[in-house]
């Protein structure tokens, strides 16, 4: 999969551009504070449809109403042409000019971004964790994402009986619909966690040199066997705190490191190390999906790395069929360079078209 161009209007600091990409590195390099992540965002966004911000309209331009991002994919079966138009609290997508679902633009490509803070999912609040597997899953399953955004609807409507206090048949109807939708999501929970620990555990050992053993496991707040007994037992406790106590929405991801807690025990270089592993797990998880690797995206690729880790992402890097690595100097494995400034990007001849190499 090689994303062939990325189009932006109105991004964040991004001035209106159309960048060309072609597979290997292709390297963008700046000083901080002048767009390079922002251009890696809004390829994350139109490959995946993924927005991780509260609001859309925070990553809209200062003073403008409305912005945009496109992009030409090509994949073994063809080119195609991904767009996300972005105003005030919505997102519009199209595929080939048709209008789709933004969940939908993740049938039609596939990334996967590794940024310095992505130590937060090891250290982070069980939300953070919750979120990279709903995101992830949901890009493997379409069936996922319709699960878990009518599961978040019942539970929004089940609080609000809560609240109001109605009598036990009106919550016995979203009780139903709660226990069916959740067990589905826990269901294909289980089987994407399956496969991302072994992944993992492989990744991790490659990187430490099977020091410090790694172990993720789901902590679910009620048995799939059993789900709907526990809902009828917490229905007092529920009512008392007008909310839903337990369900995929309450749930975590567990990481551990040499058997203790990885978010009270792991140093920063470790949650680095172990969020390093688990992109190398998403990356090999979706390769598998598509037949075929997503587009690399890499963030500032010396941010809190020590040598042997920079080299294991930058081999990552290269043996990708596509990668695009931001950061204040250009990665050796560049074939491609592009220098940012105030969000404005200038294509530039890498060390190894100079040398005659690419």
């Amino acid at each position: 999969m090689i994303l062939r161009s990325l189009q932006t209007l109105h991004y964040r600091n991004l001035e209106p551009s159309r960048l060309a990409f072609q597979g290997g590195v292709t390297a963008i390099v700046g000083g901080n504070g002048q767009g390079k992540t922002n251009v890696l965002e809004a390829a994350f966004l139109v490959l995946t449809g993924v927005l991780d911000v509260t609001r859309v309209e925070t990553v809209i331009r200062l003073g403008e109403r409305e912005g945009f991002v496109g992009a030409e994919v090509e994949r073994d079966d063809g080119v195609t042409r991904l767009e996300v138009g972005l105003a005030p609290g919505r997102k519009v997508a199209k595929v080939d000019g048709a209008r789709v679902k933004t969940a939908d633009l993740a049938r039609h490509a596939s990334a996967v971004l590794i940024r310095p803070e992505d130590s937060d999912l090891v250290h982070g609040s069980p939300g953070q964790r919750r979120a990279f597997l709903d995101a992830l899953v949901s890009r493997m399953s379409p069936r996922y994402t319709m699960a878990l955004q009518s599961y978040e609807r019942v539970v929004t409507q089940r609080n609000a009986v809560l609240k109001q206090n109605h009598e036990d048949w009106m919550l016995e109807i979203w009780d139903a619909k709660l226990s069916e939708l959740g067990a589905e999501i826990m269901r294909l929970r289980r089987r994407a966690v399956t496969r991302l620990k072994s992944l993992s555990d492989e990744a991790h050992a490659t990187l430490t040199g099977n020091g410090k053993r790694l172990e993720i496991a789901l902590v679910e707040t009620a048995r799939l066997e059993d789900y709907g007994a526990h809902i009828l037992e917490k229905r007092r406790e529920e009512r008392a705190r007008g909310s839903t106590a337990l369900g995929p929405h309450r749930d975590d991801l567990e990481i551990k490191l040499a058997g203790l807690p990885a978010a009270d025990y792991a140093s920063r270089g470790e949650a680095r190390t172990i969020a390093l592993s688990l992109r190398k797990a998403e990356y090999d998880l979706l390769s598998q999906k598509f037949g075929e690797p997503p587009v690399l995206l890499i963030d500032d690729f010396t941010a809190e790395l020590d040598s042997s880790r920079r080299e294991f992402l930058l081999e990552m890097a290269a043996l990708a069929p596509q990668a695009i690595v931001t950061g204040t100097e250009s990665p050796p494995s560049a074939a491609r360079l592009y220098s940012i400034h105030a969000g404005a990007l200038e294509s530039k001849q890498s060390a190894l078209f100079v040398a005659g190499i690419a």
